[in-house]
């Protein structure tokens, strides 16, 4: 699944804890009148306050140290993408291929540049791409597809993953644990962020 985010020093995707909590405020301006009686308007267009509490435990000192390091990156300024799971929703990424070969019942894409943005199970479409081929496996940039396929090199592809919504995020703190056996554990804040 490409539940969680990508870090740009960590070569898979980053995937936090099973459990996760979403805090949603609506920020709305109330105006009170005699009787009870209320007006309520949104403060701006994009009301809604997101927080999603996370965590990433017992993870090696190395995970865990990577982790960190991407969130100092960031300094609590730099958005960056965050995939949750939603039934209501897709998300779709674009990928271009730079090899393809089959083999007895399938076709594996090598893609420019590794995209873990792709899930198993994703729809793929694109020049070539025939029926309605799903993706059985991602490592990398190496993409396999469930059907024999006849696609060329520098093909863009678009992958459409189900049941979920990927949005900006940013991470202002985070807290690590250090515990014994070189397991460590960090939990987290992401607060959701509207911008391009």
């Amino acid at each position: 699944m490409a539940i969680g985010f990508t870090a740009t020093n960590i070569a898979t995707q980053v995937v936090p804890d099973r459990a996760l909590t979403a805090t949603n405020s609506p920020s709305v301006r109330v105006a009170q009148f005699g009787d009870g009686y209320q007006q309520r308007a949104p403060i701006g267009i994009n009301n809604l306050v997101q927080d999603y509490s996370l965590s990433f435990s017992n993870r090696s000192k190395i995970e865990a140290d990577d982790i960190a390091a991407f969130f100092e990156s960031k300094k609590g300024v730099t958005a960056f993408n965050f995939t949750i799971p939603d039934t209501n929703s897709t998300s779709v990424t674009k990928g271009t291929t730079a090899a393809s070969h089959d083999t007895s019942n399938s076709l594996i894409l090598t893609l420019k540049a590794p995209n873990p943005d792709i899930s198993t199970g994703s729809l793929v479409t694109g020049v070539g791409i025939s029926g309605a081929p799903t993706v059985s496996a991602v490592s990398g940039n190496s993409v396999t597809i469930n059907t024999v396929q006849n696609v060329n090199t520098n093909i863009l592809l678009t992958f459409t993953n189900p049941n979920e919504r990927t949005f900006k995020v940013i991470c202002g703190d985070w807290d690590i644990s250090y515990g014994n056996q070189n397991f460590y554990s960090i939990s987290t804040t992401f607060k959701r962020v509207y911008e391009p």
